[in-house]
């Protein structure tokens, strides 16, 4: 049966807004045009905006007043509201997961492929960074490990968003996966600005979230006093905002377009990624734009900078080791056509292709 006679679903977990996954998610629908899309939750209006054509289900759980701001407390019910969704009509199922997804329960008969984003981070080698936000105090943690477990034996094919997504499959659920497909990126295609005529300031994308290392970005940003531009919003942005209060040195600018994204990251001195990243799509971005990052030497950031090439790594959250960083991005010369050239793999087509190729060499 060839791929465009199959009857497809794409599971999901949230459509609120279009950070890293929803990305993806959108690059599914675009490869699946007829497929029937399930999510947790989300908002009509991001469906209105993205996907006004397409065939949307929510689950029981996007009933709840206000589950936009709730839908984290209700965690102990995610399990139970994946398992709820009828898949039994479709020939190939597609769940893209940072967490709950690849929980979806499907025919026997059915291809589930999920692309896996992540493990739960909380549950796993990050719960001591989520326990700080109190977080990690409910008594289901240790059912909900099983779970996690557990339900990584429902797809038949599991592919990774990275080698370190990869890792994570093998020691928490011990899985192999049958391929790492990194994400697709927007890459910029305007023209670049030359490195000595960039503006003084770096920039940061969304850290808000406890993986991405936002209260050290902010605590260092205060004690070495460098112009720092955030970009984004979400949860987690209000304490960030606290703590940057006064500092005339550090500018949230919050949602903005495409094109005002672009013009800052290209514009810039740097960009900055303080945390464990999955993957790290911003930083991929800046890099097209001819923009050096300075990143930690951890997770995903490892698998798209080179040092020296197109970035610096820091070796580790100290306020030493990150001015010793920016030191030497400032006084490295940057050949911003290489660094362009050095993220070409990652692009949308590339992952189209990828992708492609799995499904058309799994069903």
């Amino acid at each position: 049966m060839k791929s465009k006679d199959l009857k497809v679903a794409l599971v999901v977990e949230s459509l609120f807004s279009l950070g890293g996954a929803n990305r993806v998610n959108l690059e599914f629908a675009d490869l699946f045009p007829n497929a029937d899309i399930y999510a947790l939750f989300g908002s009509r209006k991001f469906v209105e905006k993205y996907l006004s054509e397409r065939k949307v289900r929510f689950s029981f759980l996007n009933r709840v007043p206000f589950i936009k701001y709730l839908y984290t407390f209700l965690l102990p019910l995610w399990a139970m509201a994946i398992e709820s969704f009828d898949l039994s009509e479709y020939d190939l199922v597609i769940s893209s997961s940072h967490g709950i997804a690849k929980g979806c329960i499907t025919s026997e008969s059915a291809t589930h492929i999920s692309y896996i984003h992540t493990p739960l981070r909380f549950l796993w080698d990050l719960k001591d960074i989520y326990s700080k936000y109190g977080l990690l105090k409910a008594p289901f943690l240790n059912y909900l490990r099983i779970w996690d477990v557990m339900s990584s034996s429902r797809p038949d094919i599991l592919i990774a968003n990275s080698k370190f997504v990869a890792k994570r499959c093998r020691r928490y659920w011990g899985k192999d996966v049958a391929e790492v497909i990194y994400p697709p990126v927007d890459l910029y295609k305007g023209g670049l600005v030359k490195y000595m005529e960039r503006g003084d300031y770096f920039v940061a994308g969304a850290p808000f979230a406890e993986n991405k290392g936002g209260e050290f970005l902010i605590e260092c940003a205060r004690a070495l006093e460098f112009n720092l531009k955030i970009i984004g919003s979400g949860r987690g942005s209000r304490r960030l905002k606290r703590l940057a209060k006064g500092c005339s040195n550090i500018e949230f600018v919050g949602k903005i377009s495409d094109r005002e994204k672009w013009s800052i990251l290209s514009h810039a001195k740097g960009f900055v990624g303080c945390g464990i990243e999955d993957f790290g799509i911003f930083p991929v971005e800046s890099i097209g734009c001819g923009t050096p990052v300075l990143v930690l030497n951890k997770g995903g950031y490892m698998e798209s900078v080179v040092d020296g090439v197109n970035g610096v790594f820091y070796s580790e959250n100290t306020e030493e080791s990150l001015r010793e960083g920016l030191e030497k991005l400032e006084s490295t010369e940057w050949d911003i056509g290489s660094m362009r050239e050095s993220v070409k793999g990652f692009s949308k087509e590339r992952f189209r292709k990828e992708v492609e190729d799995l499904v058309a060499n799994s069903i």
